[in-house]
């Protein structure tokens, strides 16, 4: 999923903030131009910049936001939302598009709801077990857990919130209701392959905060913030000449000290970086 950012810029010891009015440079004595570098992947995830965050994440490949199809192993289709959504789930599609394609919303590591074209969420239908795509919100019948075969992890079995895994009875029809053999032969019913979309992975900071937990997420976001900027590369940025910083920062970092789940209050602020722009000895107003 995505989201906006802020930023933090300190030019003259001042934090301005991109999301709130500016000062101008009338105002704080700029002399401009300005020499300025951008600090990003600080104090906002960049997973592009340091991939290596994400690396202890459980399903790490399957972080919120990722998109995936799958194929039925007994009849060689993929699984569809007919019309990209509002009715039922088929097996019938020779090849992957869009409405074969689901977007998931990571519970935990292995529970996740699964968002199709025209954003419904795919689940168990009104009475039986028929599988639909018609809710806009999810809830406990439209959560699946997704288990993997220890030898090859894109080989799946999902799990309903009935307790039975979903199969492709034929290729007009997906329910939720096998109890057989736990077999994973191609002509297992229950068994799909999952493919997992070339560029349809998100790494962010809400994907690694929902993927690690909030204690866990803490731990190691916090290691990060401490160790990839300190106040030894403010004094090496104002020794070479730098006048100013860009600072982004996520929005949810302003509902402080209670920001939307995952995320969680950062315990780290302006100030912080502010007294690191003096002590490296960029112009010192704060």
């Amino acid at each position: 999923m995505g989201y906006f950012h802020c930023h933090i810029t300190l030019v003259l010891g001042f934090f301005l903030i991109s999301c709130a009015p500016l000062l101008s440079h009338a105002d704080v004595g700029l002399k401009l131009p300005l020499k300025a570098v951008n600090l990003g992947n600080w104090l906002v995830t960049e997973g592009w910049m340091k991939p290596s965050l994400f690396d202890g994440i459980p399903n790490k490949d399957l972080l919120d936001g990722t998109q995936v199809q799958f194929m039925s192993t007994k009849w060689q289709k993929y699984v569809c939302a007919e019309n990209g959504g509002g009715t039922n789930v088929v097996a019938n599609r020779a090849s992957a598009s869009g409405w074969e394609t689901f977007r998931l919303w990571r519970v935990n590591q292995s529970y996740f709801n699964l968002r199709v074209f025209y954003k419904q969420f795919v689940g168990l239908g009104g009475q039986g077990a028929g599988i639909v795509a018609t809710s806009t919100t999810p809830g406990n019948q439209e959560t699946f857990q997704i288990v993997r075969n220890d030898g090859d992890p894109n080989r799946i079995r999902l799990k309903a919130s009935n307790g039975m895994f979903l199969q492709a009875n034929s290729e007009m029809q997906v329910t939720a209701d096998y109890g057989g053999p736990s077999s994973w032969a191609d002509d297992n019913p229950s068994v799909f392959k999952m493919t997992i979309v070339s560029g349809g992975t998100l790494h962010g900071e809400y994907q690694i905060t929902n993927g690690y937990g909030p204690d866990k997420a803490r731990q190691i976001l916090q290691e990060h913030w401490n160790t990839y900027i300190t106040d030894e590369d403010f004094k090496f940025m104002s020794q070479n000449g730098l006048t100013a910083v860009r600072i982004p920062v996520g929005w949810w970092i302003a509902k402080d000290p209670t920001p939307p789940k995952p995320f969680f209050c950062r315990g780290m602020d302006c100030r912080m970086v502010c007294k690191w722009g003096i002590n490296g000895r960029l112009p010192e107003v704060c």
